[in-house]
């Protein structure tokens, strides 16, 4: 018996925007799997995640109950999976991305064409019910200025509640409290300084996952450590044969570099096709050895006994420690867990990825609560009932003052709100949208950058990847030239063919302009009318194919997986 789902069923059936604070592994992100009729008494609902990666694991355990109303939406292909653009289904799983994008009009499969059927998009996001699960977690790509892309999709969340029609539901582990929404449920014990009056705080030492991880500390020891990367590496893996062991780093190139140095390890990172990523993940499932980037961070139902990690900000770092003896049933059978938390050069460490503020301040608890050789007493996984004791919930406290500090900011600057604000209410055309997000925003009202479609072909495969804008820009320079893919359907035939593109057609600060312009040329070139979108759909865009030079390929048993290198 979880206490906590059973409150969370009465103020989903109650209120209009509900967030649940509760711990990792509790059953929030398959909390209707088990609340069916919860679901078919509210209604059609998004659920919005993260990462892809948590959206296949979770359609996956979906699907069971869900059957023929559940679908899914994003670049990752699911096999067998039932694929949505305009999330029109009862269950629709979806990330971040093309839910705002939707949310607002802009479907996402329909980005670069001239007309855009906005009114159905629009439709089917607002007259669902949202849930918003870990929706901060979303990856930070390539950007010096990490505060600003948190501030983005702080922003654009804000917005869309604002203009949600239906129930909000927040799930999160992690999620500073100046960011709750709503009523707030909190698993916590009396008196926890995270509990707020006007919270909705439960406890029950009856509940199995309290009663299992109230002797975490006893069992899973965490230590913060200067230790020499590779050199702990090895000294894990040497000591810990029987155990399964998770390395989680911030950077593509540290888990490539590590990843082909260390052969017992199975790697896994961003920019791996979509089709390899999926299967590695299944991959992972049965690895004893694994190093990845917050790929598999949030969600992936996934436990390992020993982690060693990167420092980042206490909402990532919550994350990964969740992935260590995840469920109660494993925690009670295990004998020992370990976390590492690697301090080097911090500024080099969260670079481009995290915001060295939230990482300082949380790095600053954890270490005032240090003790002999490098040992640090907390409970990742439950709220402590001891005052004195350091929790996952008193770790995210220390976010507090600089979340305000950029709330503060994001007011200062208002450009997001506004445009939102103007493409709800004003009708514009896509090419002006198109402008406006590349001269205001860089290409993305969510992200830092615009993510680029390509392809990795080598020998007889061709598999799907992303790259964020500066990375397609550094990789454009080195090649100097690139081709682009393009399918072309006549009748019942459909023919790929390709056509080249000089960088000079590239404009430096216009990612969606630049490649709304490549399609252009395409559809010059094949003579596609692209006035009417009643009439039939000649080009299918696919996307820049990469060079053989920057591919990569990590074999496994006779399997081969395919990524772009880290440039």
């Amino acid at each position: 018996m979880r206490v906590a789902l059973k409150k969370l069923e009465e103020l989903i059936k109650k209120e209009k925007i509900i967030t649940a604070v509760l711990p990792t592994g509790y059953g929030k992100s398959s909390f209707f799997k088990q609340n069916r009729q919860l679901l078919d008494e509210i209604g059609k609902t998004i659920h919005v995640l993260p990462l892809q990666a948590i959206v296949s694991d979770l359609y996956d355990k979906m699907k069971e109950v869900f059957s023929d109303e559940l679908g899914y939406q994003m670049s990752l292909m699911i096999p067998d999976g039932v694929k949505r653009p305009f999330l029109s289904r009862k269950y629709m799983i979806t990330t971040v991305d093309s839910f705002i994008l939707d949310f607002y009009g802009i479907p996402v499969h329909e980005l670069y064409r001239s007309k855009w059927h906005s009114d159905i998009a629009m439709l089917f996001t607002r007259a669902s019910n949202i849930i918003l699960d870990e929706y901060h977690l979303t990856v930070t790509l390539d950007t010096d200025d990490v505060a600003s892309e948190f501030t983005k999709v702080i922003t654009s969340i804000e917005k869309t509640i604002e203009y949600a029609k239906r129930k909000v539901i927040i799930f999160t582990a992690t999620l500073p409290r100046n960011l709750v929404k709503g009523k707030t449920l909190v698993l916590a014990p009396e008196g926890h300084p995270f509990v707020t009056n006007d919270m909705i705080r439960v406890w029950d030492d009856e509940d199995e996952f309290i009663s299992s991880f109230s002797t975490y500390t006893n069992k899973v020891k965490t230590y913060v450590t200067k230790k020499d990367k590779e050199s702990l590496i090895k000294e894990v893996l040497r000591n810990y044969k029987d155990k399964r062991i998770l390395i989680m780093l911030n950077h593509v190139k540290d888990v490539e570099n590590l990843g082909n140095k260390f052969k017992e390890c199975l790697f896994i990172h961003g920019l791996f096709t979509q089709e390899s990523k999926e299967r590695l993940i299944n991959e992972i499932k049965n690895a004893n050895y694994v190093i990845s980037t917050q790929v598999i961070e949030a969600g992936v139902d996934i436990s390992f006994d020993i982690l060693i990690t990167d420092v980042a900000p206490a909402f990532s770092l919550i994350q990964r420690v969740g992935r260590i003896l995840r469920q109660p049933e494993e925690f009670d059978k295990k004998d020992m867990g370990e976390v590492y938390i690697l301090v080097g050069d911090v500024k080099e460490q969260i670079k481009e990825v995290y915001d060295f503020e939230m990482t300082q301040e949380t790095l600053k608890v954890l270490l005032s609560n240090r003790t002999e050789n490098d040992k640090v007493e907390i409970n990742w996984r439950l709220a402590e009932t001891d005052k004195n004791k350091l929790d996952y919930l008193k770790l995210i406290l220390s976010l507090e003052s600089r979340i305000n500090d950029i709330i503060s900011s994001a007011k200062k600057n208002p450009d997001i709100e506004k445009f939102l604000n103007l493409i709800t209410n004003i009708h514009l055309t896509p090419q002006k949208i198109i402008g406006e997000i590349d001269s205001l925003f860089g290409g993305s009202f969510i992200r830092s950058s615009a993510l680029i479609p390509a392809i990795v072909r080598y020998e007889n495969v061709e598999e799907h990847a992303t790259l964020s804008w500066p990375r397609f820009q550094r990789l454009l320079t080195l090649a100097k030239k690139l081709r682009f893919s393009y399918n072309v359907i006549k009748g019942e035939k459909e023919d790929t063919k390709e056509i080249e593109i000089e960088k000079s057609e590239i404009i430096d600060d216009m990612p969606l302009v630049s490649i709304r312009r490549v399609i252009n040329k395409i559809r010059k070139e094949e003579k596609e009318l692209d006035e009417d979108l009643s009439g039939y759909i000649k080009i299918i865009p696919n996307g820049f194919v990469i060079p053989k030079d920057f591919i990569g390929i990590e074999e496994r048993e006779g399997n081969k997986f395919y990524y772009v290198k880290g440039i």
